[in-house]
């Protein structure tokens, strides 16, 4: 893929080594000196300096030939903004913008933006680790309360399917990982301990299946 990154800074310079890493062709847009150091030396990405919602520097970036635009700047307003050009101006197929301001997340839904919440992201990742460990978080919705999330299955689980652990209206399973194999999951798939179920939960399903999960402390670490 192309791939135009607008912002160098924690969040954009390791989405660029990634994905440049992966064989994406990768572009970096920032203004600050100094910034694409962080990039080290074996990027082989290119990097231009100027405003992420500059038409020049990102006409430079490469963007009229972007299969994806993602604004990761430490402005929502720089990466509102960039994202509307590049979808309005250049018709970027696939645009991604950061958002560390949760009150404009109204504003940003209005404006057919998608976007990641920064903050809440971060948030919901720490809560689940005090809370309700469990429960590995992976994302949520920006409507509704339903999560995607993954769960490691303990000794009480031995014998039952997938259909005994599904909530109706509550927690979906979509995939059983076993060992090195990912099974697509059937109402009839019988589970084992070990397991691990990636499923589309609401919070109101958790206590109700916790005490078939296995507790973190328990789980492989090598």
């Amino acid at each position: 893929m192309r791939i135009v990154i607008a912002g160098c800074g924690r969040v954009g310079s390791d989405l660029a080594l990634g994905l440049a890493e992966e064989g994406h062709d990768v572009s970096v847009v920032d203004n600050r000196n100094g910034v694409f150091r962080d990039l080290g030396t074996t990027f082989n990405g290119t990097t231009h300096f100027g405003v992420a919602y500059d038409i020049e520097v990102l006409r430079e970036a490469g963007i009229e030939f972007a299969d994806a635009f993602v604004a990761v700047t430490n402005s929502d307003n720089a990466n509102l903004m960039s994202v509307q050009i590049a979808k309005q101006v250049f018709g970027v197929p696939h645009t991604i913008a950061r958002l560390d301001d949760p009150a404009r997340a109204e504003s940003y839904r209005a404006l057919d933006i998608h976007y990641v919440a920064g903050a809440k992201l971060t948030s919901k990742v720490i809560r689940e680790q005090l809370i309700d460990e469990e429960f590995r978080y992976h994302v949520t919705f920006s409507a509704g309360d339903v999560e995607i999330t993954e769960v490691v299955l303990g000794d009480r689980a031995a014998g039952l399917k997938v259909a005994d652990i599904e909530i109706k209206d509550e927690l979906r399973i979509a995939a059983v990982q076993r060992r090195d194999v990912v099974y697509v999951a059937r109402p009839d798939f019988e589970l084992r301990p070990g397991d691990l179920l990636v499923a589309a939960t609401k919070p109101s399903a958790r206590g109700k299946v916790r005490r078939y999960l296995r507790p973190v402390q328990q789980e492989d670490t090598g």
